[in-house]
């Protein structure tokens, strides 16, 4: 070996400095039931929000970005402070896994939707539960329209439509012959959107008039259950992803198909439009990436590669100039929506982080993990 150069005073401590911010800059730091990536030197630790028994089934920030809302295996929804941690309220009354949460336009009200065939609307403020909706089979989806003054459900192979105010349910939608997998309201409310599970080698996109209650001609041409499916920013085109390894594109008025992105080599568990309509991003379950697409002739532009196990979920900045996808490999990570490089590992979670959303300013991020906690990010 040779000998070590010897360096002046001067050097040693511009050497260490520029160590300390480095490190400062990428450090993970291992505690008592808290690990650490920092951004920036001094970096704030996430909040680690407790009080789960089981794992945390999702996770997303209320409208004004000051407080969270998550679902639980273990039965429960609860209400927490986003900036402290602090649990405001626990949500309890279902008698089985809560699959799914959200938050209405205004704030004001919480929809649950649980495996206890039951959907369930709260009141935030007072945690009072106000309407059980009932179903018969699990209740596994469930979403406020835009203006939130109705609300769809799936159970089995039917959607409803409900008043909100009233709990009064007002539409069926049936026509799926297996599970509806997943459903979203167009941006004007006046359609809903709804995939299903495998039929005959064929999973089916249907798209439902919401005044009328009638559905248009099934969008036919997956060859496998459908994972996601998601309406463009403008309502013009549908997204739909499916475990034939593809995502499709369709136009909105005609059902016409528009484009498949075929490029994973696994199932494909999520799919969503850029805030401008411009790009998609997917997530690619068991071939451990996230692609980037253009929107307009679906052609593949990025690959993001970094993921050590399953992508379950991938989303868009609301600025859309980042993507952050959740992993099994129990991390979530942020990634450059133009070049693909990978900005920041979100470390800490000790199973699958589940899924990963922004807050609506953009400022913060919160993961759910099947360890059982949700955590909140501040954005880097």
């Amino acid at each position: 070996m040779g000998e070590a150069f010897p360096l002046a005073k001067d050097q040693t401590s511009g050497i260490r400095r520029l160590l300390g911010i480095a490190l400062g800059a990428l450090v993970v730091a291992a505690t008592s039931g808290c690990h650490l990536l920092s951004f920036l030197e001094g970096a704030k630790p996430p909040t680690v929000l407790r009080g789960h028994a089981q794992e945390v089934t999702s996770a997303v920030f209320s409208p004004d970005g000051a407080g969270v809302l998550t679902a639980s295996a273990d039965g429960t929804a609860r209400l927490w402070d986003a900036a402290s941690g602090r649990q405001k309220t626990v949500l309890e009354g279902h008698r089985g896994i809560v699959s799914t949460a959200s938050f209405s336009a205004d704030g004001a009200l919480v929809l649950t939707a649980s495996h206890d065939r039951t959907a369930r609307l709260w009141a935030v403020r007072t945690g009072e539960e106000l309407r059980v909706l009932g179903h018969d089979d699990i209740a596994g989806l469930a979403a406020f329209s835009p203006k939130g003054s109705t609300l769809a459900t799936a159970a089995g192979r039917t959607a409803r439509l409900w008043d909100t105010r009233t709990g009064r349910e007002l539409r069926t939608f049936r026509g799926h012959a297996d599970l509806v997998t997943a459903m979203a309201f167009s941006p004007d409310g006046s359609t809903l959107l709804t995939t299903s599970a495998l039929t005959d080698n064929d999973g089916t996109v249907h798209l439902w008039d919401i005044a009328t209650g009638t559905g248009r001609s099934p969008l036919l041409g997956h060859r496998g259950l459908l994972k996601a499916a998601a309406f463009s920013p403008d309502g013009s085109q549908v997204l739909t992803a499916s475990q034939d390894r593809t995502a499709r594109l369709w136009e909105t008025k005609t059902g016409r198909a528009l484009a498949v992105l075929n490029g994973h080599e696994g199932p494909v568990t999520g799919a969503v439009f850029s805030p401008d309509g411009a790009l998609v991003v997917t997530a690619g379950s068991y071939d451990n990436t996230a692609r980037l697409w253009d929107a307009r002739t679906g052609g593949s532009l990025v690959v993001l590669r970094g993921h050590e196990d399953a992508v379950w979920r991938a989303v868009f900045s609301p600025d859309g100039m980042q993507v952050l996808t959740a992993s099994a490999d129990k991390t979530a990570r942020l990634w450059d929506a133009r070049t693909g490089r990978e900005i920041a590992v979100l470390r800490g979670h000790e199973g699958d982080v589940r899924t990963a959303v922004f807050s609506s300013d953009g400022a913060w991020i919160v993961t759910a993990s099947a360890d059982g906690t949700a955590r909140v990010w501040r954005r880097p």
